[in-house]
């Protein structure tokens, strides 16, 4: 089942992505203002019987595509947690323990809207990401029991602006500027996918395949990164863990093409999806 978040005419929504268009599960489902709050309550099973009934509100070209969760209380990347990225970038042996950075939600674009290219920084760089949506409260998670606390998943594009790594000592300036990656186009629950080591994730920039690599190449599995991330806090419903790209990003290059305007980069997920943003100048 892939849940959306939406808004027409200004209004914000959220539903059900049916073949032909999508279902508002908002206006039916009392109490629950957004997917997150579905989430909270544990409500799924509503939106499912609500998407058997096969009926359609919106076409997809009439929706305006939100952030799947609007409001997440926590994004959480982790860095260089593919193989072949860390070879390449850090010639070093895999590390002890991954890195974990803070994003902001205005960081993201949602599906079909602008990413941008920043006045103040000149090397935006694009990396496709799994991203595990958090669904079950959480702290001092087992790793046995991770993958008990998702409740789907979604694509990123963790954009970089890699000017702005050098400029101290700390990754959040080069991760946060506004709007500078994608996160969408929706959230698929984990009925669909109940291996997320087994799929592939494809960046096209203007259609030309630039990183295609398998989930089982990270160094640090998503049951790892749930367990190690609930050491230092609490996971929350709704909250988002980004969980590395693969190899294939401009800064592996010796001539790296940063994106600029005009370009065009879409993620594609197996069993989930493409997320799809053009490029503009801030």
């Amino acid at each position: 089942m892939k849940l959306v978040s939406y808004r027409v005419d200004g209004k914000e929504h959220y539903g059900v992505v049916c073949l032909d268009g999508i279902l508002d599960a908002s206006s039916r489902l009392e109490g629950a203002a957004t997917l997150r709050d579905v989430l909270e309550q544990d409500r799924a099973a509503e939106m499912r019987e609500l998407a058997a009934s096969g009926r359609v509100d919106h076409a997809f070209e009439d929706v305006e595509y939100a952030l799947p969760i609007t409001e997440p209380r926590k994004i959480l990347c982790a860095g260089r947690n593919y193989r072949g990225y860390h070879e390449v970038v850090e010639h070093k042996k895999t590390p002890d323990f991954p890195s974990i950075f803070g994003r902001f939600a205005s960081s993201f674009s949602p599906h079909r809207q602008a990413i941008l290219k920043p006045k103040a920084g000149d090397q935006l760089d694009y990396e496709g990401e799994l991203v595990a949506v958090i669904g079950k409260r959480g702290r001092h998670i087992s790793e046995a029991n991770a993958l008990d606390h998702v409740a789907g998943y979604t694509c990123m594009n963790e954009g970089t602006v890699r000017d702005w790594m050098g400029k101290g000592t700390q990754n959040t300036p080069a991760k946060n500027f506004y709007r500078s990656g994608g996160l969408g186009p929706w959230m698929v629950t984990v009925d669909e996918i109940p291996d997320p080591s087994e799929l592939r994730i494809v960046t096209r920039r203007n259609g030309t395949v630039v990183q295609d690599g398998g989930t089982e190449l990270m160094i640090f599995s998503i049951p790892y990164l749930i367990a190690h991330v609930s050491k230092f806090t609490v996971l929350e419903p709704g909250d988002l863990i980004a969980t590395g790209s693969p190899g294939g990003s401009a800064i592996e290059s010796p001539s790296p093409e940063w994106l600029r305007a005009g370009d065009e980069i879409e993620i594609e997920i197996s069993d989930i999806g493409t997320l799809r943003n053009p490029v503009a100048a801030e």
